[in-house]
């Protein structure tokens, strides 16, 4: 076997490791979200705001500002719109992982609990962590904002959330028929 090539995918092995390890540890939401025991507290609240965050990110506003303002409230309000998306980011997040608590808690009682859900709950929380990671850093560095890596989050958190009212239906099922 080629020594470069061995080399080559050992480098790469000691690359994709790491991101690997990196992508699939908790959210620090995710942390906060186990504390939480009461099934009222685990239905998602942020999510339902992105119109009002769509419209607010609107390019007709930036061009308005860009063009009726002096620079230092242009970055002012660049600077605002920045912390919105972050904090709104960090909220999805508390829902994805409220969300992801509820369908655990589901799963947990559920006796046709399958082996296909869990990892279903596990690639959308893999594919959660690493769009939240990629967008909360691209937005710490100042990068211009846009609406789909957001789309895109809030369609993970209602995936899960559409998942678990349907394995909370499975429960209900058998329950009725007695």
């Amino acid at each position: 076997m080629n020594p470069f090539l061995l080399l080559g995918g050992g480098v790469l092995l000691g690359m994709i490791f790491p991101l690997g390890r990196l992508w699939s540890k908790p959210l620090p939401e995710e942390i906060s979200a186990e504390l939480e025991n009461r099934i009222e507290n685990l239905l998602p609240l942020h999510s339902q705001h992105l119109p009002q965050l769509r419209q607010s990110l609107a390019s007709n506003d930036t061009r308005y500002v860009r063009r009726n303002t002096s620079e230092e409230v242009e970055h002012m309000w660049r600077e605002q719109r920045r912390q919105i998306v972050a904090r709104f980011l960090s909220g999805v997040a508390a829902d994805f992982a409220r969300t992801e608590r509820l369908a655990t808690v589901v799963a947990s009682i559920a006796p046709a609990s399958s082996k296909r859900d869990e990892v279903f709950r596990a690639w959308v929380r893999f594919r959660f962590r690493i769009c939240y990671r990629l967008l909360s850093s691209w937005i710490s560095a100042g990068r211009p904002l846009s609406i789909g890596p957001l789309i895109l989050l809030t369609n993970l958190v209602a995936n899960l959330s559409v998942f678990t009212e349907n394995a909370m239906e499975h429960l209900e099922l058998p329950q009725a028929s007695r």
